[in-house]
């Protein structure tokens, strides 16, 4: 029988019959179902002389077991633009591939895409992307469908079951002890086809309890929570920050209290493992790792706290109350507890509401790489490229490069290349400004050139200068950079046409922008499989070329180059027209290659550039525009910076306001007025706080600056601090 499926999450057992794939999912028409693939683990193994003879002979011992290899099959893979024959080596079960490998290498033998997790490497040779349909052939066996035949069809799962979950818990002083103090509250809120699950779990009981459950113990609350869960069937399950501390703080008190957390589709124990909660079956999204991640770019907040990302993204908050005080409410069964089950209550409400407005875009990151939910959700954008192009290359039969070994990744630490261009601002306030950028430059630089570890220095092409890139065979990078420009390029003309709701299309452009302007960055970074400082240093080379040329043909054609960064130029008019600087990029436009072109960023009636501090030179990346619609917008400066106070951000924007508005008097009094606040000591503390973020565990920090210091008082007081906590 033929079955039509969204798989979800993704798992794997050993069965008697052999490894068998789980793809944990939910059918068309909302049930939700388990489909088992049985599939075969291997690894490569370059083919030579007599090398057949020694695998078939290969064996690997741990513990009480020996592991064979399980069958061979002669292959032709491209590795870096050149053909290989290699051995496909076929293992028993998954934890073989890495034993037998080993074994081999000791034989001399070289061994590829050993260390692929097994889940990865079934999705990647199906082309299975979770999250989207799937057509499988086969028949059910109790509550399993045995596929005998799986592949990919065409459909986005938009129909998400989804349970946000927050504790409160007791902590004196701020210290936070999940050993011992117990949880207080749990929240739930999910609401799915209009039905809604709005409660809070708590075991003290106080009067106006609309949406709360009372239990007898902590025991009781944990066991209800198991209860509230399998009941529902949630399909995700999310919360904020949630690996960080609610999860593991769960977790610890279930084990306290001997508390089974089955909550897995398997009825499997949730795990914690490095700060990940793992449910089977059930991705879990910690929806703040989304943000800091992959979205913090975009936004205006540099707190990355569940109220300002949600009052920036919903509109909405939590809500006002002290957590300090929540420990002596619950010693004194004080009817406050009220309050604090509506701020708990809130909190997975808003955190509801972000998993929910946030889905679709994570959807198009998971269709894009193919990874499933929860281990995207834990990804970064190195991680991001690679399995993209891992999956990209079953298309065009690629044999990845191994991961780098530890000496490598030293080695690799050390290698340095020359960066963007900066054309130095003369400090100043300007009129009439026009800024002009590269449009996705280092991405475009890629495909235009051609910019591969197979197409560098090739034998076919000679160069100019010690580096050269093939122009007659295209790279694989450059095609898929390629690939991903054309893509949104297409993308952005529907939504441009589109009269309904762009929603969904707004997300795969912003998936698809995000990658491609992470490739670059991947071809530099030390843990790469496609690692070449060759291939990153030729492409800011190549920009370096490009923005000095546009500034030297601006300048020829009369325009007076303001600022030059790496993809952008400024120039002031002074007495031409915004139709004169658009025909000169027209006409640089009609001078460039491929994918490669100047884009009108917009025009700024006054610009203000500053200088270096302590020095007469202008500071790069620092500057403040005022566009025609009044409104300023500030690069580089303290007012964006997070450890800066309130007050001097305030203080700095309007006073660069002023100035742009041609109102420097005004401005000095202000400050005037300011400083005079501040020692009559007008000013709110809060205003005067200064925040940083801790970047590693303080003990890596050389330098103990104000922030690590505050960070080991807090330490030495029992509190939960590293790294990402925001010192205050």
């Amino acid at each position: 029988m033929e079955l039509l499926f969204y798989p979800i999450d993704v798992d794997y057992e050993i069965t008697s019959e052999g490894p068998a794939i789980y793809l944990y999912g939910k059918t068309k028409d909302g049930k939700q179902v388990c489909v088992v693939d049985y599939f075969q683990p291997y690894f490569y193994v370059e083919n030579d002389k007599d090398v057949r003879y020694l695998l078939e002979n290969l064996t690997a011992v741990q513990g009480d077991k020996t592991f064979t290899i399980a069958g061979l099959e002669l292959v032709e893979k491209v590795f870096l633009g050149k053909t290989k024959e290699l051995y496909k080596v076929f293992t028993g079960v998954p934890k073989a591939v890495p034993l037998l490998k080993e074994a081999a290498e000791k034989l001399g033998l070289q061994c590829y895409e050993y260390d692929i997790l097994f889940t990865y490497r079934y999705l990647i040779d199906k082309q299975i992307k979770p999250m989207t349909l799937v057509k499988v052939e086969g028949s059910f066996s109790g509550d399993t469908f045995i596929a005998e035949s799986v592949e990919q069809a065409s459909g986005t799962f938009d129909d998400a079951k989804i349970l946000a979950i927050d504790i409160e818990t007791y902590a004196k002083e701020k210290v936070i002890n999940p050993s011992k103090n117990p949880i207080l509250m749990v929240a739930l809120y999910g609401n799915y086809k209009g039905k809604e699950l709005k409660k809070v779990i708590t075991w003290k009981r106080f009067p106006d309890s609309q949406d709360v459950e009372f239990v007898g113990s902590e025991k009781e609350l944990l066991q209800r929570l198991v209860g509230v869960i399998k009941n529902y069937e949630p399909d995700i399950i999310t919360g904020y920050y949630s690996d960080g501390f609610d999860m593991p703080y769960i977790e610890t008190r279930a084990k306290k209290h001997r508390v089974s957390l089955d909550i897995g589709r398997d009825r499997s124990v949730m795990k914690v493992r490095n700060k990940e909660a793992k449910i089977v079956g059930i991705p879990h999204v910690d929806v703040y790792k989304f943000v800091r991640y992959i979205i913090w770019r975009g936004l205006k907040t540099d707190v990355y706290g569940l109220d300002p990302v949600a009052q920036e993204l919903l509109g909405i908050g939590k809500h006002d109350v002290n957590l300090d005080d929540l420990a002596d409410a619950w010693d004194s069964g004080s009817d406050s507890l009220r309050e604090f089950a509506e701020y708990n209550l809130q909190d997975s409400l808003v955190t509801f509401k972000l998993c929910e407005k946030l889905l679709p875009d994570m959807i198009e990151f998971v269709k894009l790489v193919g990874l499933p939910l929860h281990d995207f959700n834990r990804s970064r954008f190195s991680k991001l490229v690679e399995l993209y192009l891992l999956r990209r290359g079953v298309e065009f039969n690629i044999l990845a490069p191994n991961k780098p070994g530890y000496q490598q990744i030293s080695g690799r630490k050390n290698q340095h290349y020359e960066g963007g261009f900066v054309y130095q601002p003369e400090p100043g306030v300007y009129s009439d400004l026009v800024v002009f950028d590269f449009r996705s430059l280092y991405p475009s630089i890629i495909t235009s050139h051609n910019v591969d570890i197979s197409t560098l220095n090739c034998s076919c092409c000679s160069g100019d200068g010690e580096k050269w890139f093939c122009q007659k065979v295209k790279g694989f990078l450059p095609t898929v950079v390629e690939d991903l420009i054309i893509r949104r390029s297409r993308i952005k003309e529907l939504i441009k046409k589109s009269e309904g709701d762009v929603q969904l299309l707004q997300a795969r452009s912003e998936a698809l922008k995000i990658m491609t302007n992470s490739f670059y960055g991947y071809l530099g970074f030390f843990g790469a499989r496609w690692y070449s400082i060759d291939c990153a240093s030729s492409v800011t080379g190549l920009a370096r070329r490009y923005i000095t040329s546009v500034i030297s043909k601006a300048k020829k054609a009369g325009f007076s180059v303001i600022y030059g960064d790496t993809d952008s130029i400024f120039l002031s008019l002074e007495g031409k027209s915004k139709e004169e600087a658009l025909e000169f990029v027209t006409s640089y436009n009609d001078t460039l290659t491929g994918q490669m072109e100047l884009e009108f960023e917009g025009y700024y009636p006054k610009g203000i550039f500053v200088s270096l501090k302590g020095n007469d030179i202008g500071a790069k990346k620092k500057y403040a525009l005022l566009n025609e619609d009044g409104a300023i917008m500030v690069k580089g400066f303290e007012s964006v910076r997070r450890n800066w106070s309130e007050i001097s951000k305030e203080v700095q924007k309007k006073v660069l306001k002023l100035v742009l508005d041609g109102l420097e008097n005004v401005a000095v009094e202000y400050i005037k007025s300011v400083i005079d606040d501040l020692r009559a000591q007008n000013v709110s503390v809060e205003k005067l706080i200064l925040k940083t973020q801790l970047t590693k565990p303080v003990e890596q920090y050389d330098s103990i600056g104000p922030h690590v210091a505050v960070a080991l008082q807090m330490i030495e007081k029992g509190q939960s601090v590293g790294p990402g906590s925001l010192i205050m």
